[in-house]
Protein backbone atom coordinates (compact mmCIF):
# COMPACT_ATOMS: atom_id res chain seq x y z
CA UNK A 1 0.00 0.00 0.00
CA UNK A 2 2.88 2.29 0.82
CA UNK A 3 4.34 1.79 -2.67
CA UNK A 4 1.00 2.63 -4.24
CA UNK A 5 0.75 5.83 -2.20
CA UNK A 6 4.31 6.81 -3.16
CA UNK A 7 3.57 6.06 -6.80
CA UNK A 8 0.41 8.18 -6.70
CA UNK A 9 2.31 11.00 -4.97
CA UNK A 10 5.08 10.84 -7.61
CA UNK A 11 2.48 10.90 -10.38
CA UNK A 12 0.74 13.94 -8.86
CA UNK A 13 4.10 15.70 -8.41
CA UNK A 14 5.08 14.97 -12.04
CA UNK A 15 1.75 16.26 -13.32
CA UNK A 16 2.11 19.44 -11.23
CA UNK A 17 5.63 20.01 -12.58
CA UNK A 18 4.43 19.46 -16.17
CA UNK A 19 1.52 21.84 -15.60
CA UNK A 20 3.88 24.46 -14.14
CA UNK A 21 6.18 24.07 -17.17
CA UNK A 22 3.22 24.56 -19.55
CA UNK A 23 2.13 27.64 -17.62
CA UNK A 24 5.68 29.01 -17.79
CA UNK A 25 5.87 28.43 -21.57
CA UNK A 26 2.44 30.03 -22.09
CA UNK A 27 3.53 33.06 -20.08
CA UNK A 28 6.71 33.37 -22.16
CA UNK A 29 4.75 33.14 -25.42
CA UNK A 30 2.25 35.73 -24.21
CA UNK A 31 5.13 38.07 -23.34
CA UNK A 32 6.67 37.54 -26.79
CA UNK A 33 3.34 38.28 -28.48
CA UNK A 34 2.93 41.43 -26.39
CA UNK A 35 6.41 42.52 -27.41
CA UNK A 36 5.63 41.97 -31.09
CA UNK A 37 2.38 43.90 -30.71
CA UNK A 38 4.20 46.83 -29.13
CA UNK A 39 6.84 46.74 -31.88
CA UNK A 40 4.17 46.68 -34.58
CA UNK A 41 2.32 49.59 -33.00
CA UNK A 42 5.56 51.57 -32.78
CA UNK A 43 6.34 50.83 -36.42
CA UNK A 44 2.88 51.90 -37.51
CA UNK A 45 3.16 55.13 -35.53
CA UNK A 46 6.51 55.86 -37.17
CA UNK A 47 5.11 55.19 -40.66
CA UNK A 48 2.09 57.40 -40.04
CA UNK A 49 4.34 60.18 -38.72
CA UNK A 50 6.54 60.02 -41.83
CA UNK A 51 3.43 59.99 -44.03
CA UNK A 52 2.04 63.08 -42.25
CA UNK A 53 5.42 64.81 -42.61
CA UNK A 54 5.43 64.17 -46.36
CA UNK A 55 1.90 65.55 -46.66
CA UNK A 56 2.91 68.70 -44.77
CA UNK A 57 5.97 69.10 -47.00
CA UNK A 58 3.84 68.76 -50.13
CA UNK A 59 1.26 71.20 -48.82
CA UNK A 60 3.95 73.76 -47.97
CA UNK A 61 5.55 73.36 -51.39
CA UNK A 62 2.18 73.69 -53.14
CA UNK A 63 1.34 76.77 -51.08
CA UNK A 64 4.67 78.34 -51.97
CA UNK A 65 4.05 77.65 -55.66
CA UNK A 66 0.48 78.96 -55.43
CA UNK A 67 1.68 82.20 -53.85
CA UNK A 68 4.36 82.53 -56.51
CA UNK A 69 1.82 81.93 -59.29
CA UNK A 70 -0.61 84.43 -57.76
CA UNK A 71 2.10 87.06 -57.45
CA UNK A 72 3.21 86.52 -61.03
CA UNK A 73 -0.37 86.81 -62.30
CA UNK A 74 -0.90 90.01 -60.33
CA UNK A 75 2.34 91.48 -61.66
CA UNK A 76 1.45 90.51 -65.24
CA UNK A 77 -1.98 92.12 -64.88
CA UNK A 78 -0.44 95.28 -63.45
CA UNK A 79 2.08 95.38 -66.27
CA UNK A 80 -0.68 95.05 -68.89
CA UNK A 81 -2.64 97.87 -67.27
CA UNK A 82 0.47 100.09 -67.24
CA UNK A 83 1.12 99.40 -70.93
CA UNK A 84 -2.51 100.19 -71.72
CA UNK A 85 -2.26 103.45 -69.76
CA UNK A 86 0.97 104.34 -71.62
CA UNK A 87 -0.75 103.71 -75.00
CA UNK A 88 -3.66 105.94 -73.97
CA UNK A 89 -1.20 108.67 -72.99
CA UNK A 90 0.69 108.32 -76.26
CA UNK A 91 -2.56 108.42 -78.26
CA UNK A 92 -3.77 111.50 -76.45
CA UNK A 93 -0.72 113.58 -77.48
Amino acid sequence: MKKLTMLAFALVLTMAAASAQDTKENAKETARQAGRTVDAAGGKAARETRKAGRKIDRAAKNTKEDVKDGTNKAMDKTERKLKKAERKLDNSK
